[in-house]
């Protein structure tokens, strides 16, 4: 995943480092981060996140120490938990963006196959649903694609774990937890694709699943980054 997202960087036209400021001194990832990026052509800007978490004594020293580490085209101080400096920065950064054609009809939201998308969705509902109670070691893929006579569409996705406990977790007693986080994936679905979605979840374990070069496929992820 870290190698996707490095890979991609030098055809950015625009490139956003997010700190989180309860980190008050820069720990040796985030200095590699920037090592990094200085081998990369595209503009960088620093978004700092939670500064209502820290006392303004301490974040100006923070800004300094970043300022002699990177020419950072601007930097933003955040709190997206008061919705702080958020506006500043969508607006700046709306008037970055290149002005072109559009490269896809102007109705399409999103260039991602739906297979990809539908097993994205299930993921997300888990994940903002399961949070506090496993971790986000979990995969979703997309078993079988059926359209069916009436326009509706039969989706099978399988939710991939690396422990018996945590499949317990995501079914929930009788099953309540899938079912209510299934049907929060469904009512998205079909306002994504349109159309009726029938949803048909299964929880897997399989060992180690985040470094299953298989299960990594199916769930869309390039592993050859």
């Amino acid at each position: 995943m870290v190698n996707n997202a490095w890979k991609s960087l030098n055809d950015s036209d625009l490139i956003c480092l997010l700190y989180d400021v309860g980190i008050k001194n820069i720990n040796s990832n985030t200095l590699e981060i920037i090592k990094n990026l200085k081998n990369i052509h595209s503009p960088v800007v620093l978004i700092l996140n939670k500064i209502d978490l820290i006392d303004k004594k301490d974040l100006l020293p923070l800004i300094s120490e970043f300022q002699s580490l990177f020419k950072f085209e601007k930097i933003f101080l955040l709190s997206a938990a008061k919705s702080k400096g958020i506006k500043d920065f969508l607006d700046w950064i709306t008037k970055q963006m290149p002005v072109g054609p559009f490269l896809y009809p102007i109705e399409d939201i999103t260039d991602t196959n739906f297979r990809y998308l539908a097993s994205e969705i299930l993921r997300e509902k888990l994940l903002l649903n399961m949070h506090q109670e496993i971790p986000y070691n979990l995969i979703v893929s997309t078993e079988t694609w059926k359209e069916k006579k009436d326009n509706s569409l039969e989706i099978q996705l399988n939710i991939f774990v690396s422990k018996t406990s945590h499949k317990a977790m995501i079914l929930g007693k009788s099953g309540q937890n899938i079912k209510r986080i299934g049907i929060l994936a469904r009512k998205e679905m079909e306002k994504a694709f349109n159309k009726r979605i029938h949803l048909y979840t299964r929880v897997k374990i399989q060992e180690n699943c985040l470094t299953n070069i298989s299960l990594l496929k199916l769930s869309g992820l390039n592993v050859d980054a």
